[in-house]
């Protein structure tokens, strides 16, 4: 359980930054199940919930602010080989690619003394949830991972 905690070990920040009022979004990859992406609006501090996932921590609440961006799948693998030439640069995003969309690819990174770091991209699409089907996603999410039963879901 260790891996998912946050920094102070403590699930119960788990269970206070993983909550319907920060989620954000989700995004589905063919035979996994979803992970869920929430930032915290008074902070800014983002994080992720995966549900299923071959590498990397399933619960994260991440220590740098990650910056977001939603892409076409061909601007995906655009984005994708360019990076890989060059991981250090930032390539030009346009303003339309903020907002989040339901089936667009995402990409997410930090800055960390003005070169782009920790580069995530994700190989799903994006899902949006809402109501008591994100409600039974997130206390899904945390009962897969840490065995955290929520006391408003009853199974």
């Amino acid at each position: 359980m260790a891996d998912g905690r946050s920094k102070d070990g403590s699930v119960a920040q788990l269970r206070r930054f993983f909550t319907s009022s920060d989620y954000r979004f989700s995004t589905k990859a063919k035979d996994r199940k979803e992970t869920l992406y929430f930032e915290d609006q008074t902070t800014k501090q983002t994080g992720r919930l995966r549900q299923e996932h071959s590498e990397g921590k399933l619960a994260k609440i991440d220590g740098k602010t990650k910056r977001r961006k939603f892409v076409s799948k061909k601007r995906y693998e655009f984005l994708n080989k360019r990076h890989k030439k060059h991981p250090k640069q930032l390539p030009r995003f346009y303003s339309y690619e903020q907002q989040k969309k339901v089936g667009k690819h995402h990409i997410e990174f930090a800055f960390e003394r003005g070169k782009v770091s920790r580069w995530h991209k994700s190989e799903g699409t994006v899902v949006i949830r809402t109501g008591k089907v994100l409600d039974c996603c997130i206390a899904s999410a945390l009962e897969c991972i840490f065995g955290i039963r929520s006391k408003k879901t009853k199974k």
